[in-house]
């Protein structure tokens, strides 16, 4: 099954996807704060540029 959910930890890094386009939710994890954005091509490669292993994780689930 494929990923279709990228979960940023840090709203810095969440925040300068977002002024690229990327729109994202919220969602929280206990005291944590996620943010949530859809996957696409364009967006992978750009986090795979410009991003650590440690700053995303890829995902199916979304919490509410």
């Amino acid at each position: 099954m494929e990923k279709n959910l990228i979960k940023v930890l840090n709203p810095n890094k969440a925040e300068e996807l977002a002024k690229l386009g990327f729109k994202y939710n919220e969602e929280r994890c206990g005291d944590v704060i996620l943010y949530t954005f859809f996957n696409s091509e364009e967006l992978m490669k750009y986090i795979h540029k410009n991003f650590g292993n440690n700053d995303f994780l890829l995902t199916n689930k979304m919490n509410f």
